[in-house]
């Protein structure tokens, strides 16, 4: 007796997910094993002895400007879909987004979540939901590969022009949502992207004058975009193997040690997760057993001023 067609198909759509998944946690295994068999240890390890508690704190704010920034963008692009969030909520949303995207394969499954809450909460459509996450996320995408085409110009044109398509293809998947909207709020859409981007740019920066100190300012700004770039390749998780193993090549293309490239991009790794760790924060805070524990002590309070210091106003 065989299964029905339907039963089958969605079967396998459900074993889509799971093989990669798998592939991304194969890649990212693969890769950072290659890379610790070709270089060693010496270089992760550099990377995690370099940070300190100053690179903390500006990891910490860059990812509130970068976070913030994607924020601002996404509710701008919501408007145009007809369901804007809150400033609030747009920013948890998009820390807790940031943070299941840097620690779970696939790389999108915060922005699968963050796409059904905002269905839930503001009762749109489908289309409505994906499309401004997608179109969120795509703008943002341009920029990072613009960039990395302006860096990569310098060293090899072959690269450069790819990273300049997948810009050119992300700009055509972000145009039916920046399409919604009045040129205003797409030069906005636009200057917040690069803003996210110069946080995110300037994150590398800190990593970089850490483990490489005598990099000039100016190869770190292209070294930077190369290695944000990179993290867009799926064979990794959270960026990590790929990112490491691009930027390695970068440096070499630089005319600097692949070894220092290695130390840059896994102290960016580090101060990434540092930057979006709010978010968990704010998910463990969501949970439905701390939010009773929440609303016991924000019943037992009295007066508007105290409930207000207890944090008792909506997530």
């Amino acid at each position: 007796m065989t299964a029905p067609p339907g039963t089958a198909s969605a079967r396998s759509n459900k074993r889509w997910p799971l093989l990669i998944a798998g592939l991304q946690v194969a890649g990212f295994i693969g890769l950072l094993g290659f890379l610790v068999h070709r270089f060693g240890v010496a270089p992760f390890a550099a990377a995690g002895q370099a940070i300190n508690g100053w690179a903390v704190v500006t990891a910490l704010l860059c990812g509130l400007t970068a976070t913030w920034a994607q924020a601002e963008r996404w509710r701008l692009i919501c408007r145009g879909h007809g369901a804007t969030p809150t400033a609030r909520e747009a920013l948890f949303q998009c820390y807790t987004a940031s943070f299941l995207n840097s620690v779970l394969p696939g790389g999108v499954a915060g922005d699968a979540a963050r796409a059904v809450r905002h269905k839930t909460a503001h009762h749109t459509s489908w289309t409505g939901s994906i499309g401004s996450v997608a179109g969120e996320r795509l703008s943002g995408t341009v920029i990072v590969f613009l960039a990395a085409a302006i860096a990569l110009s310098a060293v090899d044109r072959v690269p450069a022009v790819l990273a300049f398509v997948l810009a050119a293809i992300a700009a055509a998947g972000a145009w039916p949502s920046l399409r919604k909207l009045p040129g205003n709020d797409v030069v906005a859409v636009v200057v917040l992207s690069w803003v996210g981007w110069a946080a995110l740019a300037f994150m590398f920066w800190i990593a970089a004058s850490l483990t490489a100190p005598a990099l000039p300012p100016g190869h770190a700004t292209a070294l930077a975009a190369i290695c944000l770039a990179s993290m867009f390749i799926p064979l990794g998780v959270g960026g990590w193997g790929p990112r490491e193993a691009a930027t390695a090549v970068a440096f070499t293309a630089f005319g600097y040690p692949a070894g220092a490239g290695i130390s840059a991009a896994t102290g960016y790794g580090l101060l990434a997760l540092v930057s979006v760790a709010p978010g968990a924060a704010l998910l463990l805070a969501s949970t439905p057993v701390v939010m009773r524990l929440r609303s016991g002590v924000c019943r037992r309070l009295r007066g508007r001023k105290v409930l207000a210091g207890a944090g008792c106003g909506p997530l």
